[in-house]
């Protein structure tokens, strides 16, 4: 025996011996004695003996040159002694299929392969490998792969025969294979993944796998259906196990959960930087469904939302090229509009990473829509939003009048033929930014022209993308405030527009949550001061390095612009001739620092830069109210490239004297986005707490100042012009003015002034 190989019961050792060692002749003459000593040992053994004698076995098949009598004993005999009490092998049907091929080979050299004795022993051996293969299937039924793997096949409707170098082949019936019903959907999915694997019968096997799936009640089958879909999603397999999946399983193209998830999930990996083979797969997925399950929206609405944030021009365009393999423009104008924006989209994002093919791939794609009577209208809306939208999420944003005489020129274009209109209509609600929306909303109003206009507008409100299902809902209330008769007049600015929506109750109104009593006052300011402590954030690695002084610079002079454009904005909703309710005014002052005097860095303990926000407030002229918050503003340093220390530095002295002066002192530190991109607000005394948990001098944990802090836009506006915070006391505000000892390094003046409505 061989090193490394299982010995034999002792009841077959000796029988093993003398057949190994019998010349050829001795062999076919000895052949009936020793196989009836085999069988009557395979009555009498017990079930480790029988185990001894599979593993045995096996291993003398598998590895190892074995003569013209081992083949033929191990060979003969292999359906009594591999019996499948362990786990499947792989490969196992063509390991014997390559020694049967040993043994043929063996007795044609001798001269006895013609012989009718041999004839019959090799109708043995192949009978004895059917016996094998059906016998680890009914112990293994979803092993059918594993088993029969890298053996070619075909099947005639009833019996699959695996005939890789075998004349008459083994043949395995399905009806006893499938089994229950209860089994069926795994069984029928290891049947679908051997159809690469078919060298005849490809379509008949198909027919089969759809005719008894079929049978099985959808609502039994579908939640495992779908595990095992996105599995295949997953895995490294191409789209043409997708397809086959889907065609193995045609009801399947027709479930709507299915198709969310995999727009979910493309939406996901574009935006996470997910596989390229995922990817793939998924927006293979998508174009795969059926109406009315719409597939290629979803694919579309995973790569509208990314087009928006962060993502890789790779992936895109992976998305994009899959999307227009299944596209017929001529059914879905809408859909080719989307896509030929996000072509202008990807071309200008192509440009500047100065990637080749950026003008041939702009071209095939307008070359696609060339056979649509609107293409060119389509082309120019595509080209026109691409360069119009970025401005007006930038400083360059263009005017009412620009604004205005842009959507004018979209109706003239848009407005005159139905499935441009159709188009349009989708487009702009889908795909225009939140700084667009308004405009998105106006060129909608316009191009609703019909009552059949009215219903794709609520047959919108269905729609895969949320943005569009709001927006849809602040139209319809505006178009239901109206006569039915009655055409929707254009409003020719954005101010007749916002009054529109307002008066249609598409804008919150209500008593607010402050003083204020204006809810989209309210609003405006938070989103105002929110636009700016985001910016400040997201910019905030760039700036790490500098001093608390020049951070705070930095955020107070955005917060003043911010300021001025709430004013500006203020005078636009109003009608002309109404007084405005409410005066803003923000300016700041820094201190000028003592000559020759320590630096903010040169204490004992870090020290952090002093400000002092001063509200005064005047109510219709005759209610007056005059605070100020302190404020110790401190940065999270940073300890290289993306990493960031784990506490924040801040002397307990200096906490101590803020809460001196006042009771009505926060913290503000200052850092990147970690999770949300804001600037955290915390109460002295609250930071003093958290300083003593830690029994710390110098520093206050990060993670609980995450925990219990509250962003600076909040704080602003709903605390310290809310008037929930300050300290009016006449020491507090002496303290602030510019003559004060030892004042704030920053003091911010904020005044409002509101007149009765």
């Amino acid at each position: 025996m061989l090193l490394g190989e299982h010995p034999w019961p002792d009841p077959l050792q000796a029988l093993y011996a003398q057949v190994a060692g019998a010349t050829p002749e001795a062999l076919l003459a000895s052949r009936p004695q020793w196989a009836e000593q085999l069988s009557d040992w395979l009555r009498r053994a017990t079930l480790e003996e029988r185990e001894q004698a599979r593993s045995a076995t096996w291993t003398r098949l598998d590895t190892g040159t074995r003569s013209p009598g081992e083949l033929l004993f191990l060979m003969a005999h292999c359906g009594e002694l591999l019996w499948p009490y362990s786990d499947a092998p792989s490969e196992l049907l063509q390991r014997l299929i390559a020694r049967r091929a040993q043994l043929v080979q063996s007795w044609q050299e001798d001269g006895r392969g013609e012989s009718e004795e041999v004839g019959a022993l090799t109708r043995q051996v192949e009978g004895e490998l059917g016996k094998v293969l059906a016998r680890h299937l009914k112990r293994h039924p979803d092993a059918l792969r594993r088993l029969v793997g890298g053996v070619r096949c075909a099947f005639d409707g009833r019996v699959l025969r695996f005939n890789d170098g075998v004349k008459d082949g083994v043949e395995v019936d399905l009806k006893v294979l499938l089994g229950p019903d209860k089994r069926l959907i795994g069984r029928l999915d290891q049947l679908r993944e051997l159809l690469p694997h078919l060298r005849e019968g490809r379509d008949k096997l198909v027919t089969f796998i759809r005719e008894r799936a079929t049978r099985i009640p959808w609502a039994e089958c579908r939640d495992i259906l779908e595990e095992k879909l996105f599995q295949l999603v997953a895995s490294a397999e191409g789209p043409g196990e997708l397809r086959g999946f889907l065609g193995s399983y045609p009801q399947g193209k027709r479930e709507a959960r299915w198709c969310a998830r995999a727009s979910l999930l493309l939406a996901r990996n574009l935006e996470e930087g997910g596989s390229v083979s995922v990817i793939q797969n998924l927006s293979e997925l998508l174009g795969n469904f059926e109406a009315p399950v719409q597939g290629l929206r979803g694919a579309l609405h995973a790569l509208v939302a990314s087009l928006h944030g962060p993502g890789e021009y790779t992936r895109r365009r992976r998305v994009a090229d899959t999307c227009w393999e299944h596209l017929v423009p001529k059914a879905e104008p809408g859909l080719a509009l989307v896509l030929l924006w996000v072509e202008e989209h990807l071309f200008r994002e192509a440009l500047r990473q100065g990637l080749p093919e950026a003008f041939e791939r702009r071209n095939r794609a307008r070359e696609r829509v060339r056979g649509l009577a609107v293409a060119d209208t389509l082309g120019w809306l595509a080209e026109e939003c691409a360069e119009l939208w970025p401005r007006l999420e930038s400083e360059r944003r263009p005017g009412a009048d620009e604004l205005a005489a842009w959507r004018r020129e979209v109706t003239q274009r848009c407005a005159k033929k139905p499935p441009l209109r159709k188009a349009a209509m989708e487009f702009f609600l889908w795909c225009a930014p939140d700084a667009a929306a308004s405009e998105a909303e106006l060129v909608t109003l316009s191009l609703v022209k019909t009552s059949t206009d009215r219903r794709l507008l609520r047959k919108l409100g269905e729609h895969p993308a949320t943005r569009v299902r709001f927006r849809v809902r602040a139209i319809n209330a505006w178009l239901a405030a109206g006569p039915e008769s009655a055409e929707p007049e254009t409003p020719a600015t954005l101010t007749g527009a916002l009054r529109h929506l307002r008066s249609a109750g598409a804008l919150s109104l209500g008593g607010g949550r402050t003083w204020l009593r204006d809810r989209d006052l309210e609003e405006l300011l938070l989103g105002a001061f929110g636009r700016v402590e985001r910016d400040f954030s997201a910019r905030y690695p760039e700036h790490a390095r500098e001093d608390e002084a020049s951070l705070v610079t930095r955020l107070l002079e955005d917060l003043a612009r911010e300021f001025d454009s709430i004013r500006s904005d203020l005078s636009i909703l109003l009608s002309q001739g109404q007084p405005v309710p409410l005066e803003l005014s923000f300016r700041f002052r820094r201190r000028p620092a003592p000559e020759g005097g320590p630096g903010p860095e040169d204490g004992a303990r870090p020290a952090g830069v002093a400000l002092a926000f001063v509200l005064d407030v005047a109510v219709d002229g005759f209610l007056t109210t005059k605070r100020a918050a302190l404020v110790r503003a401190r940065k999270l340093e940073s300890r290289g490239e993306g990493q960031w220390a784990p506490q924040l530095r801040l002397g307990r002295e200096q906490v101590d004297e803020l809460l001196g002066r006042s009771e009505s002192s926060f913290c503000l530190f200052l850092g990147p986005p970690a999770p949300r991109a804001e600037c955290w607000m915390v109460p002295a005394r609250l930071v003093r707490g958290l300083m003593e948990a830690q029994a710390s001098l110098s520093t206050v944990p990060r993670e609980s100042v995450q925990r219990v802090g509250r962003s600076l836009a909040q704080w602003m506006t709903y605390e310290l012009l809310g008037l929930w915070t300050g300290d009016d006391r006449p020491g507090v505000l002496e303290w602030t003015q510019d003559g004060a000892a030892n004042g704030p390094e920053f003091v911010v003046d904020i005044s409002v002034r509101k007149n009765a409505r």
